[in-house]
């Protein structure tokens, strides 16, 4: 059976220091036999534009955090024997303008828009990633409706992550709980049990 394992690194989040990315590689590279990572600086721009940063400033916060976890990764990945296992997505060029990618997005979107409970989840788990990090004179629900997207692109590239890249099953590895993430795959909000995704919690502190 074909599976594919994905190590998301979030732009701008401190707890993908050299460490601990070098651990969750090893728990990949132990684990699984095929792992893509990706630090994808365009979804980060909701967040750095929510928290009001100007736009040449927000696409440059988040070009360079997500290159400094990207390059972060490159290194620590060369003390692994078996990183011929893990490839790198290319955002621009792979995922925003595939086609399954932009029907899973469009169908996420839908959710959000008509399912209170999906996002009333979705808005939750947003603020808690930006609270207090905002700049003077933010309006709050302004910002979560920008920032909210990032959460949507993630999860429209996950979802459609089996047919970009042609598996059977995908695995999201993460270090703490995605209550969001996890409920959608056991299809609490739309009744669609995503029996091909799965969630491993990595163990890396």
């Amino acid at each position: 059976m074909r599976e594919l394992a994905l190590i998301w690194m979030s732009a701008g989040n401190s707890y993908f220091n050299e460490k601990n990315i070098g651990q969750l590689l090893q728990f990949a590279d132990k684990n699984f036999q095929r792992i893509i990572v990706l630090s994808p600086d365009e979804p980060a721009e909701h967040t750095f534009r929510s928290l009001g940063y100007s736009e040449n400033k927000t696409k440059r916060k988040a070009k360079l955090n997500s290159n400094l976890l990207i390059n972060r990764a490159k290194r620590e990945l060369q003390k692994i024997k078996g990183k011929y296992k893990f490839s790198f997505v290319d955002w621009g060029k792979e995922v925003v303008n595939n086609p399954e990618y932009k029907k899973t997005y469009q169908e996420v979107i839908s959710l959000y828009e008509n399912n209170k409970n999906f996002r009333e989840d979705a808005r939750e788990t947003t603020k808690k990633v930006i609270n207090g990090k905002f700049h003077e004179n933010i309006e709050v629900e302004k910002a979560i409706e920008e920032a909210v997207l990032y959460l949507i692109e993630e999860l429209s590239f996950v979802l459609s992550c089996h047919l970009i890249y042609k598996v059977d099953n995908i695995i999201y590895l993460y270090h703490q709980n995605w209550e969001i993430y996890q409920n959608l795959i056991a299809g609490k909000y739309d009744q669609q049990k995503r029996e091909n995704m799965f969630f491993v919690l990595t163990g890396v502190k």
